[in-house]
Parts: C-alpha cells; structure tokens; sequence
C-alpha cells in the first residue's frame, strides 16, 4: 500500500468516525420524510457513486433498447403520423440517451447522475405525450401505457431517489392532464379513465420506491455502523500492539520490539549487503545513583536519557529501545563503522550534556554512559545474535577502560 493509498483510507475511516453521532441518531429516530441531516445526506448521495454509475449505465442502455422497440409499433398505431414519431423517437431522444451514456462511460458529471435519470425519464414520457396529442388515429387510446411503464420504470427499475421520483411523476402526469383534452381522438370517459391509471400507477409505483429507497437507508446506516465497529477494534488492537511494543517507562521500543525489528533489518541487510550497526549503551554507575537518590528519581533520570536519544534518531529506520534496566540500544540499518561511531560519540556527548547530577558516579559530577559499538554485514549463515554479543562485549571493554566512552569491537577482535 502507499503513502497516498494510505492517507485515503484514514482520511475515509476518520470521516466514517465523525459521522458516529449522526448515525447512531438517525438509527433512533428514523427518517420518515427520507432525509438524513447535511453531512450524513452529502456521504449517503456519493456513496457507492461508481457502483451507481455503472447500474445507471446499464439501465439507460435497456431503456434505450426498449424505448426505440416501439419504432415497430408506431407505424400500425399511428399510420397518420408515425414519421413524426419516429423523428422524435430516433431524432431527440435517442440522441440524448447516447450523450448521456458518454458522460457515464467517461465518468463526466456523475455527482449529477440523479439529474441526468430525471431528464430522461421526463423526456421520454413527453415524446409519448407530444405524439398522443399530434395524433388524430382511435389507436391513441391505447398509448398512454407506455407513460405508465416509463414512470415504473423509473421509480422502481431504475430507482429514482424518491423526492426525484415523486418531482418527476408529478411532472409528467400534469403534462398529461394539462394535455390529455386536446387528444380529439379520445373520448372524455376514456380520458378520464386513462387519468386515473395513470395516477394509481404513479401513486404505486411511488409507494415501492418509497419502501426501496428506505431499505437502501437502513442498509446504508447498517453497513456503516459496522464499518465503525470495525475501524474501533482495529484501533483498539493496533493501540494494544504499539502498548505491548513500547517501554512503558521511557516510551522507548522494548525488548521485543527491537528483536523483532533487528531479525527484520538482519534479513534485509544479508539481501542487499549492506551493513548493520549497534550501539549498546549503560548508564555509568546507575545502581549508586537509585541507592543515594530513589528510584523515582532513577526512573526519571532514564527518562531524560531516553529523550536525549531521541532527539538524535532521525532516519526512519533507526530504532532506539530500552534492552534492560539501565541499558539502551540503537540500531543503525545500512550504516557503516564510522558512522555509528560518530553517532554512538554523539549520543554521548549529548547525555552527558543533559548535566543530570550525581554525585556518587566515580567518572564525573553529573550522569554519564558507555557505549560498546558494533558493525557487521549481515550473512544469511549467521544470527544476529552475534552482531549483540558483539555490541555487548564492546560496552564492557568501554566500561572496564573508564567508562564514560565509545569503545568498537569488530569480529576479528571478537572472536580472539
């Protein structure tokens, strides 16, 4: 995964986590009038958008096909003028079918993907509706079902957004009413008739988009309250995991933590040849400080120390960690002797400058440390085990010359 793939996804789980409240509200109370509040309503709309996009693409495509079969049946239904028909057929709205696909296929305007069903759907039912009113054939009677199917259509095959559908079906049906008396071929009892079809099946088609777009809802708040169950444990068991890597007293990687990361970085090392440094550091005289001062004083002092170290680790890959007690350690992937050796002087210098009194050290008056440094490039038939004994064996050289210094012990004195 990377860096950005990264980003996004804490990006998506922390705006998940701030919708906790408004979701676990709308859960309580419901939403009759099916509308969540501003920031829940805005995620619902682009949620799944692609996968809104691709149905909405599939489903203008079987319009298409469905609406343009009846070029086979304008000509017997409206022998009087089913060239007009077909131009409106195949001369607007079929046009704009195909741009609206385009603009679905190369993603264009998706966040108005609602709008563009609704044109469509409009369009489609006024096409009918021009051709009813400009003909003057007994057939006309029969035509208004093909409104009824194009509103079903709409509202429960498509699934219109139900304050779209219930915009779009009223729309229609007053174009109907407001056109339906200039249809001479129809007689009123036959107008009145068809009115009324046509408003049970928008009243029912209106129901079931209702109960769909609500089950759409509950399904959406399920999901997400899920989603945030989810995101809390992995929280929780990454919270636990950085917990039960970490010193608790200094913050510091522990033991575990650097022995898994130094078999991590050994195996790197050994594939790509590159040297691995480790710096074994121990707090001079730590046992007479805790005895004069108090351990709480002592744990303090590790703490400062742990600071010290810190603030000179800058490389993402180094690692600092408690080993022990009074004992530290620093390991320097792909770094050289020379290098840890000025980092492990480093180090020194910049605890020592820490002035932290004792006055019961046998190497000056304030907290000092000896660092045992050792470089290895590591081999798939070794361990890393031996780059510590290596580390360990150079503090002790480090402490039995004085204490207070850098002392380097490579494999060759090692093994002497």
């Amino acid at each position: 995964m990377t860096m950005t793939d990264q980003a996004s996804d804490d990006n998506h789980r922390d705006l998940i986590l701030s919708l906790e409240a408004d979701i676990r509200k709308s859960m309580e109370n419901g939403f009759p009038f099916l509308k969540f509040n501003h920031n829940l309503e805005s995620h619902f709309l682009t949620y799944n958008l692609d996968a809104r996009r691709k149905f909405f693409f599939v489903m203008t495509i079987i319009a298409l096909f469905m609406y343009n079969l009846f070029l086979i049946t304008d000509r017997e239904m409206f022998p009087d003028m089913y060239k007009a028909a077909w131009q409106i057929r195949l001369g607007i709205v079929t046009p704009c079918m195909v741009i609206i696909l385009a603009l679905l296929y190369y993603r264009v305007w998706i966040r108005y993907i609602d709008f563009m069903a609704d044109f469509l759907i409009v369009l489609s039912a006024a096409s009918i509706i021009m051709i009813l009113q400009f003909s003057h054939h007994p057939n006309v009677v029969h035509y208004h079902t093909g409104i009824i199917l194009i509103i079903m259509f709409g509202n429960i095959v498509v699934r219109l957004r139900f304050w779209h559908a219930l915009t779009v079906s009223s729309l229609i049906f007053l174009l109907y009413v407001v056109t339906v008396p200039g249809i001479t071929s129809m007689a009123p009892p036959v107008m009145i008739n068809s009115s009324v079809v046509l408003f049970s099946a928008l009243i029912i088609s209106l129901i079931a988009n209702y109960q769909i777009e609500s089950a759409l809802r509950w399904n959406y708040l399920r999901h997400l309250s899920k989603e945030i169950e989810t995101i809390r444990l992995e929280k929780a068991k990454t919270e636990l995991e950085l917990i039960s890597s970490l010193d608790g007293l200094t913050g510091l990687a522990n033991r575990r933590n650097f022995d898994t990361f130094l078999d991590t970085e050994w195996q790197m090392g050994a594939q790509y040849r590159t040297p691995l440094s480790l710096l074994f550091l121990d707090v001079d005289n730590f046992k007479s400080y805790n005895d004069h001062y108090g351990h709480q004083a002592g744990d303090v002092c590790l703490q400062k120390i742990a600071e010290a170290l810190n603030k000179c680790i800058h490389r993402s890959r180094d690692l600092c960690a408690r080993y022990g007690g009074e004992e530290f350690v620093v390991l320097l992937p792909n770094t050289d002797e020379q290098s840890a050796l000025q980092m492990a002087e480093k180090l020194r210098k910049n605890i020592e400058l820490e002035n932290i009194p004792h006055a019961y050290s046998s190497v000056g008056p304030c907290i000092t440390v000896s660092v045992g440094v050792a470089t290895m490039k590591p081999q798939k038939t070794l361990t890393p085990q031996r780059l510590v004994e290596l580390g360990d064996r150079a503090l002790y050289r480090a402490k039995d010359l004085g204490r207070n210094q850098v002392q380097m012990l490579d494999e060759e004195n090692f093994s002497a």
